[in-house]
């Protein structure tokens, strides 16, 4: 073979090399591409998940707040309750005792 030959044979090899080698190089980009994407869509994934737990947390602590507040209040209004309670027990035993005394009923 002469050294023509031997050119001719290695351009027509590169040729279908390189025709060969072509769609496969545009799908790994395409594939290297999408892994990309995957990448960023998993990261974004994570950041609004990130940002769900701290929202969720928040809700806790004000969840619990509201709790704590509801709570004292009802502390406070069952001490009222029973200041009034007491208040009106006092007053209704004062009434009777003047009852008693007026109808000479007490010992």
């Amino acid at each position: 073979m002469t050294p023509e030959e031997l050119q001719q044979i290695q351009a027509i090899v590169q040729t279908t090399v390189t025709a060969a080698v072509a769609p496969i190089t545009t799908r790994l980009d395409s594939l290297e591409q999408g892994q990309k994407n995957l990448e960023n869509g998993q990261q974004q994934i994570n950041t609004r998940l990130n940002t769900l737990e701290q929202g969720q947390q928040t809700l806790r602590t004000e969840a619990q707040a509201s709790e704590q507040k509801i709570m004292e209040k009802l502390n406070k209004i069952e001490l009222l309750a029973a200041d009034y309670l007491d208040g009106q027990v006092q007053t209704t035993k004062r009434r009777l005792d003047r009852v008693e005394k007026h109808l000479n009923l007490t010992p």
